[in-house]
């Protein structure tokens, strides 16, 4: 780290009002952009252009190229369909109308304001297809999208069938409440997780997984992002998940104003029964209103070749409401508010809880879970290359109550980011230059069977730069981050600045093949320690912080994107990358059974690996296959098999993922999941099998009634009994996953 300052102090923290005064700031300088003029929310910078005549697929994957804009479509929407051509001088949104004239299909922008297409309005029978996004010199080779249409046709319920087929993230623990989530070996209490902009808190309890809970159903967007820059927010030590949920207007079709969506299902392996119904309405195009309820009711899940896995019974709630102004006047804002539970009866420690299978003698306990997330975002971008902002606003409070031992663990977090990307040229470079600043502070709560109530407060304010340059072939990211953090741990406190760099290049070698690097800096002072164990630290225990956490990033790879490779009006990309995540200082705690004796900077973790992703499409057939080998160690280079919070270490994982549509209204799919035996395991400690597992996938909507869709979807063909290598070993043994799954389901909207 750079310009560091640092102090750290054994009293309570200073009163934050500091904070208070950062997060009106956030809401002023998004407030400021309200009073400019604006005429349209598009970008004007012209581009000079060469495409062909010829298939429209093509045409708009080479303008996406050329342009550096990000377009996602539907497949289907162009399947057929042909353009004229362009060349010359164009601004973009003039250069896509002249792809698509005639085509019946027009422009529109997307929630994360990349550009999409969709039709006129005519009806179709077509179902969702693959979201294909155009990668250009700009795209960064460090973020990649988990597809919709995925989630869809697999029917995914959970956070882990969310990641099912990206071999990078691994979820394992078996039921809901032990479930943890790693990005390239990192857990995900060192990555920056957000829903709608809305960070996610630390973790709850020592026994308990922190992948938390959200209805796929309502996601209009999932983003990996797997490298550093400075404006990816606070604590991003390992990365960031973003989720990202629909708007009403992304639900309507057909020219409609108003519309309804029911959907029901049943799973064979937890014996569960789902549902959900949204309502949604559009008025003037531009404000939107959609509101969401489901819920799911599952038992113990039988684990392969017989038998069940305990205490994973339980049922799911998701309560979701948002109001969206699109596009008037350059001006978007989204207003959302979430409820999501999960309930059921568990073993709170030891044994059986997140580690192995209970014992007779293991005490069941009755939890909940809850978050409650609430988000506003606003985004001003009019006809200027110098405006383009966005503020986000959010409120999150995580929960979980023993409600038998009447004891209850909150993270209240209140947070915000404001920013604006100014687009401009310097002499021969292209810039897209982002500045701003982000506040979070969080409150833990324990609410201990006593009566009595510890709270430890931790906060962090950021300012950030980010340039984005091209120039040619050549692509050059750099920036930094300066981040104020202020922690309490009980009687304790640490506090400090400390400034973060990055660095990142692109460089296309040939057409279509580009070479990639990239480089950066995180810091951190809240820590992993879960909040039940905060409760626990007094004045006995012994402060040995001296530092506050911090990570490294590096990566590098090349990726090859090119049309018509193999057949005319193909689609074909690949990729690979190699890394190395640094995880340095990590504020732990050490203790058992409710006492905490020190506090104390843990020993460093180093997660290795490379990635390989490739995709190709003709027609109406997508196939995909990813493979991720990653090795996580400590500083010796001892391997560390699997660390609360930290990191964990897994066989090679390969993921081979495919869609075919054979005719209109039918979608197949067919997806392998291939895991390798991980042999370098900690001392004392087994082996861990791998495994293969089969899945298909079958959509169906009937020409005689609009708007149904039936589902089925085998995972686990087989019935193999397996379990997630992230899964924590203990003397019971290591929790196995589902095994066969027999899932049927319908969607109809109207």
């Amino acid at each position: 780290m750079y310009g560091r300052s640092r102090q750290l102090i054994s009293t309570m923290a200073r009163p934050r009002t500091a904070l208070l005064a950062a997060l009106l700031a956030v809401w002023l300088v998004g407030g400021l952009a309200w009073a400019q003029p604006a005429v349209a929310a598009t970008p004007s910078a012209s581009v000079t252009y060469d495409i062909p005549a010829g298939p429209l697929g093509q045409a708009l994957a080479r303008f996406s190229e050329q342009s550096g804009l990000s377009l996602s479509f539907d497949p289907g929407l162009t399947a057929g369909k042909t353009t004229a051509g362009l060349s010359g001088s164009h601004a973009p949104l003039d250069a896509l109308a002249k792809l698509l004239a005639g085509s019946g299909l027009r422009v529109a922008e997307a929630g994360d304001g990349r550009l999409t297409l969709v039709g006129d309005g005519k009806p179709s029978t077509t179902l969702p297809g693959v979201t294909v996004t155009g990668q250009s010199r700009q795209d960064d080779p460090t973020v990649h999208d988990i597809s919709t249409e995925v989630l869809r046709r697999t029917m995914a319920k959970d956070v882990a069938d969310i990641f099912a087929t990206d071999p990078s993230v691994a979820i394992g623990g078996g039921g809901r409440n032990a479930q943890r989530l790693y990005l390239r070996g990192i857990e995900s209490s060192n990555l920056n997780v957000t829903i709608d902009g809305a960070r996610q808190g630390r973790s709850l309890h020592q026994h308990r997984g922190d992948a938390g809970g959200i209805d796929p159903e309502i996601l209009k967007r999932v983003e990996v992002r797997t490298g550093p820059a400075a404006d990816n927010g606070p604590g991003a030590l390992g990365g960031g998940i973003v989720f990202e949920t629909v708007d009403a207007q992304d639900k309507l079709v057909d020219g409609k104003s108003v519309g309804a969506t029911i959907r029901g299902g049943y799973a064979t392996a937890d014996e569960s029964l789902l549902g959900g119904a949204t309502a949604y309405g559009v008025y003037d195009q531009h404000f939107g209103l959609l509101a969401h309820v489901s819920g799911t009711n599952f038992e113990d899940y039988s684990i392969g070749e017989g038998g069940r896995a305990p205490n994973t019974a339980g049922q799911d709630r998701d309560y979701f409401a948002k109001f969206s102004m699109l596009d008037l006047a350059g001006h978007s804002l989204r207003l959302s508010a979430e409820r999501n539970t999960t309930d059921g009866h568990y073993v709170w420690g030891s044994t059986g809880s997140d580690m192995g299978y209970p014992l007779d003698t293991s005490e069941i306990i009755y939890a909940v879970s809850q978050r409650d997330t609430y988000t506003l975002d606003h985004r001003y971008n009019p006809a200027s290359q110098w405006i383009d902002t966005k503020v986000n606003l959010y409120f999150n409070d995580n929960s979980v109550d023993n409600q038998s031992a009447d004891t209850k663990y909150l993270s209240q977090e209140t947070g915000g980011s404001a920013r604006n990307t100014f687009t401009f040229d310097l002499g021969p470079t292209a810039h897209r230059l982002s500045v701003g600043g982000d506040v979070v502070a969080e409150d833990s709560i324990g609410e201990l069977a006593d009566g009595s109530e510890k709270n430890n407060k931790s906060s962090n304010l950021g300012l950030f730069i980010q340039d984005r340059l091209s120039l040619g072939p050549l692509g050059l990211s750099f920036g930094a981050r300066l981040d104020s953090y202020d922690s309490d741990f009980g009687p304790y406190n640490i506090n400090g600045t400390e400034v973060s760099p990055n660095v990142g290049a692109t460089y296309e070698l040939i057409q279509g093949l580009t070479a990639f690097a990239n480089y950066g800096q995180a810091v951190r002072g809240s820590g992993i320690i879960p909040g039940s164990w905060l409760t626990n630290i007094n004045a006995k225990t012994v402060f040995k912080i001296t530092e506050p956490e911090s990570s490294r990033q590096i990566d590098g790879g090349l990726r090859y994107l090119r049309d018509s490779l193999f057949l005319a009006d193909d689609r074909f990309n690949i990729a690979g990358t190699v890394f190395n995540t640094r995880l340095e200082n990590s504020i732990e705690a050490v203790g058992m059974r409710g006492v905490i004796n020190e506090l104390v900077n843990g020993e460093t973790i180093i997660a290795n690996g490379w990635e390989l992703r490739a995709g190709w499409g003709f027609g109406p057939f997508d196939t995909t296959m990813a493979f991720a080998h990653v090795d996580t160690e400590d500083d010796d280079g001892n391997p560390i098999g699997v660390v609360r919070r930290k990191a964990a270490s897994t066989g090679d994982r390969f993921v081979w993922d495919n869609r075919y549509q054979p005719i209109e209204g039918v979608v197949l799919g067919y997806t392998l999941t291939a895991v390798g035996r991980l042999k370098d395991v900690p001392s004392g400690q087994p082996e861990r099998p791998g495994y293969v597992l089969h899945a298909i996938q079958a959509q169906w909507q009937p020409v005689w009634t609009p708007g149904l869709t039936l589902q089925l979807v085998v995972d686990n063909i087989f019935d193999v009994r397996y379990a997630d290598q992230t899964s924590i070993y203990t003397t019971t043994g290591v929790v196995d996953e589902p095994g066969r799954d027999i899932r049927l389901g319908f969607t109809y909207s109207f």
